[in-house]
């Protein structure tokens, strides 16, 4: 099975440079009226929703002719299987909606203590999930049940106050003769993994493009915006693959007929979007606008797949939410329901969990913003300035219960538990201006993420640098630090790629600034994988004017990482320091895949044993 598909992979996160919009005049123009911060104010609040795929693809569920598809998603079955068009119609026509039932989609999305829910109006396949008088191949004219489900969805979110969005694929369409993707039955068209430059200066491609545009996306966008009621978000897929002009269309379309509708970066880029994403499952970010969204799948793929059983727990999906807020972004999980529209019950349970752990701890999630004293290692940070409190993720259990709270500067009133409000407050002392220390007594008592209410008073002072840890360990994730140099850059970020990679130039480097409040000697140890024979070299690390060098050390491949202690580093005292791994030179094709680093406390017999 694939790893990644650049069809729906956030391959457009990474095709261009973000853009975000010049000024706030011009988003008002752009608007129609309605502000920036007016549009995305009931997003900004809600922080959580779900995701539908769901089409023709459901009844596959992956498999074709009896044989399992080789696909990352299921839903590009009709592309992988290499199926027909004329077969394709043929499954089509089998949706009965037998098992569909809208007020319980809406009642799942509620009970997990979600607020939007967007569901897939037309996918890569070309299927309408809805009644299209642009285009005959759509669920009212093919399917036996005669029933519009987008229409009984937005009416269903209406009743029980879901902001209704739309999926729709705008840049791929494998049923319409002059779209991109189905080379099958029409050779002459744009390929699925054709670049935008090999097909913009061909006139005939070009042209039969347009025509795909003019008479079947631009309408149908109309369609949804206009008989469908309100739609809180027009979520776009493959923006790469259209031109600045064709995204700035839709853009503008979309806001001539709803300007408070929310538009996302895969439209085209930054520069026509409300907000951004990274891409699919991606566990590791790189922020590069305030407002984001990440999409996560429960189990693997995104429509429905028999085969797919590598469900997430509820706690990792817990902490991709509450890891996700405390970068100041929304979360959005994916349920894929089966061909006759059921949910199935693993998916149904899954989200039962997480709407169990939120009926609690909601105000933790909802509403807030991103962390403002970093990436503590015992977990993470969420913000609510309007009533002076910081909440405090933990999801690991720091030593003998001495967890440090780093960079407040305010004044700290209280510390509770946000689960038993009633209960006597921690104990907690100010260890220095910046840090604070709570002592935690007993067990954690949630699994996934306990979480605690700092009450501060006045404006919120606070520092973001991670804090060195003066016992056990501080943890510098590759996506932390800066990339510096030609080549060097970030790796997908999903499981397994948090890392960077092409570190193919001398010279490049990465860094992270980081604060002290003591002195002390640390351990150098790097998580990295090198592949025999093709990558190695020398590479040094420095912090202020201590430096070490090493040498790459091969492990079995280039994602199977290994870690390497290098020696040690004196910390002089108090103060902001930079940490900075630098290639020296390199022997084949890269120097290595860096994953993190890590400065570890050294006791007194430890440090005669560290290469100073």
């Amino acid at each position: 099975m694939r790893d990644n598909d650049p069809l729906m992979d956030g391959a457009e996160a990474e095709a261009r440079r973000s853009r975000p919009p010049d000024s706030p005049a011009a988003e008002v123009r752009a608007s129609g009226g309605k502000s920036y911060d007016g549009r995305l104010a009931w997003w900004r609040e809600a922080r959580f929703g779900m995701f539908v795929h769901w089409g023709p693809y459901s009844l596959l569920g992956g498999r074709w002719n009896g044989e399992e598809i080789e696909a990352a998603y299921a839903e590009h079955i009709q592309l992988r299987g290499r199926i027909p068009v004329r077969e394709y119609e043929k499954v089509a026509a089998g949706m009965d909606l037998s098992g569909f039932q809208a007020d319980e989609w809406v009642a799942a999305a509620k009970e997990a203590g979600m607020k939007y829910m967007i569901v897939t109006a037309k996918h890569h396949d070309g299927y309408a999930m809805y009644d299209s008088q642009a285009s005959g191949y759509n669920i009212v004219a093919l399917g036996p049940s005669g029933r519009d489900p987008i229409r009984e969805l937005s009416e269903a979110c209406g009743r029980g106050g879901i902001t209704f969005c739309l999926y729709y694929s705008h840049a791929m369409d494998w049923h319409h003769p002059d779209s991109q993707g189905n080379t099958l039955d029409y050779p002459d068209n744009i390929g699925a993994w054709d670049s935008l430059e090999s097909w913009t200066g061909d006139e005939a491609k070009s042209r039969r493009y347009d025509r795909y545009l003019r008479e079947k996306a631009f309408p149908q966008i109309r369609e949804l915006l206009t008989g469908y009621g309100p739609v809180g978000i027009l979520w776009f897929d493959c923006g790469h693959k259209i031109t600045d002009e064709q995204g700035r269309e839709f853009a503008e379309l979309v806001r001539s007929i709803q300007p408070g509708c929310l538009i996302n970066k895969r439209i085209r880029s930054d520069e026509f979007a409300d907000y951004g994403n990274p891409g699919d499952n991606q566990l590791s970010v790189r922020v590069t606008r305030p407002d984001w969204e990440s999409i996560f799948t429960l189990n693997d793929s995104w429509g429905f797949r028999h085969a797919d059983r590598n469900w997430k727990t509820p706690e990792e999906l817990i902490r991709i939410l509450v890891e996700t807020a405390s970068r100041g972004g929304n979360t959005v999980f994916n349920v894929g329901p089966e061909g006759s529209g059921r949910i199935d019950e693993t998916s149904r349970e899954l989200l039962r969990e997480v709407g169990r752990w939120m009926a609690v701890h909601h105000t933790s999630v909802r509403g807030t913003e991103g962390s403002p004293i970093g990436s503590p290692e015992w977990g993470c940070c969420t913000a609510d300035p309007r009533q002076r409190k910081l909440f405090l993720h933990i999801l690991r259990r720091p030593p003998g219960g001495r967890m440090i709270v780093p960079g407040i500067a305010s004044p700290v009133t209280a510390v509770r538990w946000l689960h038993d409000p009633a209960a006597p407050a921690l104990r907690f002392r100010r260890l220095n201006g910046l840090d604070l220390l709570v002592e935690l007594p007993g067990p954690l008592p949630d699994n996934a993420s306990s979480v605690l209410v700092l009450q501060y008073e006045g404006e919120l002072a606070a520092d973001p640098h991670k804090r060195l840890m003066e016992e056990g360990a501080t943890t510098f994730p590759a996506f932390d630090g800066e990339a510096a140099g030609e080549r060097l850059r970030y790796d997908t970020g999903k499981k397994g790629r948090d890392n960077v990679t092409d570190w193919s130039r001398a010279g490049d480097s990465l860094s992270w600034t980081f604060r002290a409040a003591q002195p002390g000697t640390y351990g150098i140890s790097l998580s990295y994988a090198a592949e025999p024979g093709v990558s190695g070299g020398v590479y040094s690390v420095f912090c202020g004017d201590q430096t070490l060098r090493a040498e790459v050390v091969p492990t079995e491949g280039p994602y199977d990482f290994a870690v390497r202690e290098i020696g040690g580093l004196e910390i002089p005292g108090p103060g902001t320091y930079t940490l900075t791994v630098r290639a020296e030179n390199i022997r084949g094709g890269y120097l290595m895949n860096l994953q993190q680093v890590v400065m570890k406390a050294l006791t007194e017999e430890e440090k005669t044993h560290v290469q100073l």
